[in-house]
């Protein structure tokens, strides 16, 4: 049963490597490469609206170290 998701941002992709290499063989881990678009004119710099903080988070987490693991329950 899938336990936790590496997300790599699409900038990092000695990371992305890396944890596929590391992480091979384990069923309960899986690697992905962060596939989403940023909206037309978005401005990542603003704020986020009320509600979004959380999700917000994870995307700064993944901008500043390049990767992201989140654990599923």
């Amino acid at each position: 049963m899938l336990r936790v998701i590496v997300v790599v941002a699409r900038d990092r992709p000695e990371l992305l490597s890396y944890f596929e290499t590391v992480f091979a063989g384990m069923p309960d881990i899986k690697v992905l490469l962060d596939r989403r678009l940023a909206p037309p004119g978005a401005d990542p710099a603003a704020p986020p609206a009320p509600g979004r903080r959380e999700r917000r988070d994870v995307y700064d987490e993944l901008q500043q170290r390049g990767f992201v693991m989140i654990r599923l329950w």
